[in-house]
C-alpha cells in the first residue's frame, strides 16, 4: 500500500469519526456512473442544518481524484477520501453542486461528472 493511499484512508476514518450520527447514505435518486466521460444526476432531500456523507466508489472502481467542479450555492461541501460530505444550511429550499470523478473502472481509465440536486426541508 502506497503512502498516499494510507493517508487518504486515514483522512476518511478521521473524518467519519467526527461526523454526527445523522450523516449517512441520503441519496433518494442516483444513477450509476461508469467513468466513461458520462454525466449522471443524483438527488437527495435533507433537513436544514444536517449532514450527508455519501460514498462514490463502485465495486470494480478505483477512484484517483475527485474535484468539486461547481460548489454548492448554500451548503458546504468537502471531499473525504472516496466520498463527499455535504452540510445543509439551516434554512433554504434547494442547492446543487457538481463533482468530477477520475479513476479506473473495469481496468479502463476515465472520468464522470456527477450533478447533485439537494432539496432542503
Amino acid at each position: 500500500m502506497r503512502h498516499g493511499t494510507i493517508c487518504a484512508l486515514a483522512a476518511l476514518v478521521l473524518c467519519q469519526a467526527s461526523i454526527p450520527a445523522s450523516a449517512g447514505n441520503c441519496l433518494s435518486r442516483n444513477e450509476g456512473f461508469e467513468l466513461i466521460s458520462d454525466t449522471v444526476h443524483w438527488a437527495f432531500s435533507i433537513r436544514g442544518g444536517t449532514d450527508c456523507l455519501q460514498g462514490l466508489r463502485g465495486r470494480a472502481m478505483l477512484i484517483n481524484e475527485i474535484k468539486i467542479v461547481e460548489p454548492p450555492a448554500a451548503g458546504t461541501l468537502t471531499i473525504a477520501g472516496p466520498a463527499f460530505f455535504y452540510r445543509a444550511p439551516a434554512n433554504g429550499s434547494s442547492d446543487r453542486f457538481k463533482l468530477e470523478v477520475a479513476g479506473e473502472n473495469n481496468r479502463m481509465r476515465g472520468t464522470s461528472v456527477i450533478v447533485v440536486d439537494v432539496s432542503i426541508r
